[in-house]
C-alpha cells in the first residue's frame, strides 16, 4: 500500500478528474518513464488501483531510487530497465515525461540518454500499437516576450549559444526526436506542454519554492518580478494525461496545460499570498531575469473538454501548507470570502428548529449525508462544508411538509414544488429570507428563493427483487433527467447516444410541470408497499449507490453535533460505509472547498454571526 502524506494523497487521488474518465483506464497497462513527474504519475495510477479498484497495471522504465516503498511493492507496479522493453508483448499506453520541469545538469549526457530512451520506447510502441503521450513544458517555446501568451504553433526565438537556454534546447530536441520516430511508424503521439507545475510534496522543483517556504514560516523572501508565466497544479497535469489516455482529447495533437486563471506575474503571486496570509507573507519584488519560459494559452485544452479545475490561490496555498512545521492544524483554502463560520452557525439554527418541530409532531428524522458524516467524524460540521442535510422516510417526509410552514419562525421558509411554483428540485428545502446562496445550478433561477438552504431528503421504498430495483432506478434517473434538463435548458448527454437522444426527445415533448409530477410519483412509487425490504435515495446524489437494507434506518439514536444531541441512525456505520466506503478517511485537501461552487453569496444581517 502506498505510504503517502496528506498532500501527496490529494494529487494522487485526482479528485477533480471525472469518475467516468478514470474508469476508462481500468484493466489497462501503462508504461511510464521519466523523472520526478513520472514518479508522481505512477503514484496516482497505483492509488487509483489500490483505493478505487481501478486495476491499472503500471510499468515503470527506469531507476526507482526515491520511489515510495509501498509503490515498488504494490501488486500493480513493475519496474524494468530500458534493455528489457523488448520482452514486453502487450501494452496499452506509453507516457514519457522526459525532462518536463526537470533541469539537465549536463546537456550532452541528457541528450544521449533521451535518444536511447526515445528509440526504445518508439520501438515498443510500433510493436504493441500503444498510444504515446509525451510531456514537455513552456520552456520549449523559448524565451517569450513579456506580454505575449503563446499558443501551440507559436515559438519565441531561442539562442542556441546561450548556456542558460540548454533546457529549452533539450525540450525542443526531445519533441523533434519523437516526431521523427512517429513519421516512420504507425503509432499515436500526443504532446502535453505544461506551465510551471506546482505540487505540494511532489518533488517537482520551481523558482517559487523558497518564497512559499518563507511564507509558511513567516520569514522574508523575494520574488523576481519578470514577465508573466503560466502555472498549473499537479492534479490538472495528471488530469490532462488521463484525458488523452481515455480518448477525451484528440490524438496526434499538441496541447498546452495551464491552471485555472494561472497566467500571472510574480507581483500577482505575492498579492494572492498576502490576501490569504496577511503580514505573514513577507515578500519583496526584485528586478531580474526569471525562467527561460513563457506564458501559455490553454484554450485548445479547454475546447477539447479538459478545462483546469484548480486555481492559483488553491495551488499556492496547498504548497505553502506543505511547508508548515505543524500540519496538525492546517489552514483550509480560503472559501466563501470569510463567511463559512457564519453560514455553519445559520445551518445549526436550522437543525435546532427542525429538531424542535419534529419532536413536537413525533416525526422521525436523521442527520444525513455530509452532516451525518460530520457528526460521526467531527462531532459537528465537516470543517469545510457549507450546507446541512437531514433525511426522513416517506411518511415522516410528507408529514413534515404539512406542518413545516406553520411551525417555522419568521425569516425561514419551507420550499417545495407546491409552495414555490417555479421550483423543480426533487427534494424539499428550508431557506433563509433576505439571503442569497446560488450555485451554478441555481444562479439562473431568479424566479425562486435562492437564499441560504437546508436540504431535506426522503429515502423511499423500492422493489425487493433486483430486477425491480434496476427498473425503479432507471425510471428515477430518466424522470429526473427530464426535469433537470428541461428546467435548466440543457441537453442530456450521459455517454450513450441512444439514451441521450430518447431523453432529449421527451424533454422537448413533455411540459415541465408534467415531468415534475412524473418524477415525484416515480420516486415514491413503492410508498404503500407493506413488506419493503430495501430503500434508496431517489432524491439525492447517492441514487447511484443503489439500494440498501431498510433495517439500517429502522432505529434512531443520538450523537453529539456541535454540542447538541441530534438523531442519527443506530446503524450509522453500515449506512456511512454504504455511502462513502472508508468514511473516516478525510476528503482530499484540494476538495475541502465546500461541496458547492458558490457564484452568488450574500448572508445579509447574519454576517455578524462569525464575529
Amino acid at each position: 500500500m502506498l505510504n503517502l502524506n496528506e498532500f501527496q494523497a490529494d494529487w494522487a487521488a485526482m479528485p477533480q478528474v471525472e469518475k467516468e474518465k478514470l474508469e476508462k483506464l481500468n484493466n489497462k497497462t501503462i508504461l511510464v518513464s521519466g523523472h520526478s513527474l513520472a514518479r508522481c504519475l505512477c503514484y496516482a495510477l497505483i492509488y487509483q488501483s489500490e483505493r478505487q479498484k481501478g486495476q491499472i497495471r503500471v510499468i515503470y522504465a527506469g531507476d526507482t531510487d526515491g520511489f515510495d516503498k509501498g509503490c515498488t511493492a504494490s501488486e500493480y507496479f513493475q519496474a524494468v530497465d530500458f534493455d528489457s522493453l523488448e520482452e514486453i508483448k502487450e501494452i496499452d499506453y506509453i507516457v514519457h515525461t522526459g525532462y518536463c520541469r526537470e533541469h539537465a545538469a549536463h546537456f550532452s549526457a541528457a541528450f544521449a540518454q533521451e535518444i536511447a530512451q526515445t528509440n526504445a520506447l518508439a520501438q515498443l510502441s510500433r510493436r504493441t500499437h500503444a498510444k504515446v503521450v509525451l510531456l514537455s513544458d513552456s520552456r520549449v517555446y523559448g524565451t517569450g516576450k513579456p506580454n505575449r501568451v503563446y499558443a501551440e504553433n507559436e515559438y519565441a526565438p531561442l539562442d542556441n549559444t546561450d548556456p542558460k537556454c540548454s533546457d529549452n534546447q533539450l525540450l525542443r530536441t526531445i519533441e523533434s526526436l519523437w516526431h521523427c520516430q512517429q513519421k516512420g511508424a504507425d503509432f499515436s503521439l500526443t504532446v502535453l506542454r505544461t506551465g510551471v507545475i506546482l505540487g505540494a510534496c511532489s518533488g517537482l522543483p520551481t523558482h517559487l519554492d523558497k518564497a512559499l517556504q518563507a511564507v509558511a514560516n513567516g520569514e522574508t523572501a523575494s520574488l523576481v518580478n519578470g514577465k508573466r508565466l503560466s502555472y498549473v497544479y499537479l492534479t490538472d497535469v495528471l488530469r490532462a494525461v488521463v484525458c488523452v489516455l481515455g480518448g477525451s482529447l484528440t490524438d496526434n495533437e499538441t496541447y498546452n496545460v495551464t491552471g485555472k486563471n494561472c497566467t500571472v506575474s510574480a507581483g500577482m503571486i505575492a498579492a494572492v499570498l498576502h490576501d490569504v496570509y496577511g503580514d505573514k507573507a513577507r515578500l519583496t519584488l526584485t528586478d531580474g531575469a526569471d525562467e527561460n519560459a513563457c506564458a501559455l494559452s490553454g484554450g485548445k485544452m479547454i475546447n477539447g473538454g479538459c478545462a483546469p479545475a484548480i486555481g492559483l490561490d488553491t495551488a499556492l496555498e496547498l504548497c505553502v501548507m506543505s511547508y508548515m512545521k505543524d500540519t496538525s492544524r492546517l489552514q483550509l483554502p480560503n472559501t466563501h470570502d470569510g463567511r463559512l463560520d457564519a453560514i455553519q452557525k445559520m445551518q445549526l439554527a436550522y437543525l435546532l428548529e427542525v429538531d424542535r418541530i419534529c419532536k413536537k409532531h413525533h416525526i422521525k428524522y436523521f442527520l444525513g449525508g455530509g452532516t451525518l458524516l460530520g457528526a460521526i467524524r467531527h462531532n459537528g460540521f465537516i470543517p469545510w462544508d457549507d450546507d446541512a442535510d437531514i433525511m426522513m422516510l416517506r411518511e415522516d417526509y410528507d408529514r413534515f411538509a404539512e406542518v413545516a410552514q406553520q411551525e417555522l419562525p419568521a425569516g425561514m421558509t419551507f420550499q417545495s414544488g407546491k409552495t414555490d411554483k417555479n421550483c423543480f428540485y426533487e427534494f424539499n428545502k428550508l431557506r433563509v429570507e433576505n439571503t442569497i446562496f446560488a450555485t451554478e445550478l441555481a444562479k439562473n433561477h431568479t424566479d425562486i428563493n435562492v437564499g441560504i438552504a437546508f436540504d431535506i431528503f426522503c429515502h423511499d421504498k423500492t422493489a425487493n427483487s433486483r430486477l425491480g430495483q434496476k427498473l425503479h432506478l432507471a425510471a428515477t434517473l430518466f424522470t429526473r433527467a427530464l426535469v433537470l434538463n428541461k428546467w435548466n435548458h440543457r441537453k442530456a448527454d450521459n455517454g450513450s447516444r441512444v439514451q441521450s437522444a430518447v431523453t432529449n426527445f421527451f424533454v422537448r415533448l413533455l411540459p415541465l410541470r408534467f415531468s415534475y409530477f412524473l418524477m415525484n410519483h416515480t420516486i415514491s412509487f413503492f410508498k404503500r408497499k407493506k413488506n419493503a425490504k430495501y430503500l434508496y435515495d431517489g432524491m439525492g446524489r447517492n441514487v447511484y449507490n443503489g439500494c440498501f437494507s431498510a433495517d439500517i434506518l429502522s432505529e434512531v439514536t443520538t450523537h453529539d453535533f456541535e454540542g447538541y444531541q441530534l438523531p442519527v441512525p443506530k446503524k450509522y456505520d453500515e449506512y456511512l460505509t454504504f455511502l462513502y466506503g472508508d468514511y473516516m478517511e478525510k476528503a482530499p485537501l484540494s476538495t475541502r472547498l465546500g461541496c458547492h461552487e458558490i457564484l452568488l453569496c450574500d448572508i445579509g444581517k447574519y454576517d455578524n454571526l462569525n464575529e
